[in-house]
């Protein structure tokens, strides 16, 4: 994301995060050195919102147009070809928008953001994309809107403002975007939407007794041995494949051993053991240093360590 901003001519990043999970967004942005933009860190409570972080914002230097996206958001073209060299005044404003007939509120045909919170129209409706363009004047126009109705409706009301004060506000409809719903599945639809537009790649050595179809991406260090890899897939460093089927849309983190088992369709990240099932495992989170064997033990039973906010589905 931050090569991304950096191509797009952004010069400073500020990322808004509220304090509880600051220390873990700011380890995952800093893991890869060097970082194509240095960000700052914004600590935003959780009824801020959008507004909130703009008045953040207002705090410190610059005085140019606002390059606003949403951290739940991605998107299959950079943010120059998106934005494809827009241009706002201090009052006006250019919103992405991804088409759909059940989503409000964004009047696509109008190209206007009027009063459609309250009242959308039919037809041409899309819903706000996550990334938005606006003029320097919103940080003064923002300070007077109440804020917390949700980062969308946040955006839409400041938007709409700056267009009665006479700024010029444009949506621009786009495709091949993702945004997080908040739904259980929301991370197997990012995995399959990042994972979908994967390019294969010649693996060498080839692994023995192996069978790789489609595209896979497998770190030079994991091992593969005996097993079927059907992509789209992603095999991290020092993964361990033994007598196993990984189908497609299937991403393996770093130290994850799958040994006589199968899944598909799924996320298992990093340090987790997967082995020995009698079924194979779709659609399925497995958490960082997780466990999952059948171990012939008797009494026969289901024996499950579970924490706070799982969720597991017997069929």
């Amino acid at each position: 994301m931050l090569d991304s901003l950096a191509e797009a001519g952004v010069r400073d990043v500020a990322v808004a995060v509220e304090p509880a999970v600051a220390p873990v967004v700011r380890r995952v942005l800093e893991a890869e050195r060097p970082l194509a933009l240095e960000p700052s860190y914004l600590s935003c409570s959780p009824g801020e919102g959008l507004l909130g972080a703009l008045a953040r914002v207002a705090e410190g230097p610059g005085d140019g147009p606002l390059l606003l996206q949403w951290g739940c958001g991605l998107f299959d073209r950079p943010l120059r070809s998106l934005l494809d060299r827009a241009r706002v005044g201090p009052l006006d404003a250019l919103v992405l928008v991804r088409r759909s007939s059940a989503d409000a509120p964004v009047d696509l045909a109008s190209e206007r953001l009027a009063s459609l919170i309250a009242h959308p129209r039919a037809g041409g409706r899309g819903s706000v994309a996550g990334v938005a363009l606006v003029g320097a004047a919103a940080l003064e126009v923002g300070a007077e809107i109440e804020p917390g109705r949700g980062a969308d409706l946040d955006l839409l009301a400041l938007v709409q403002a700056m267009a009665r004060l006479g700024g010029r506000v444009r949506t621009l409809p786009v495709t091949g975007c993702w945004r997080d719903t908040g739904a259980p599945d929301s991370g197997l639809d990012a995995n399959r939407f990042l994972l979908s537009r994967l390019a294969a790649e010649s693996i060498r050595p080839e692994p023995r007794g192996t069978i790789v179809q489609g595209p896979v991406r497998v770190d030079a260090s994991a091992t593969i041995e005996r097993s079927v890899v059907r992509g789209p897939a992603v095999i991290g460093a020092r993964a361990r494949l033994h007598d196993a089927y990984v189908g497609p849309y299937t991403s393996l983190g770093a130290d994850v051993c799958l040994d006589g088992a199968e899944i598909e369709n799924s996320i298992v990240l990093a340090g987790s053991r997967i082995s020995h099932l009698d079924r194979r495992l779709e659609a399925s989170v497995v958490g960082p240093g997780a466990t999952i064997c059948r171990d012939f033990q008797l009494p026969r039973a289901l024996r499950m360590h579970v924490g706070e906010g799982a969720r597991i589905s017997l069929a």
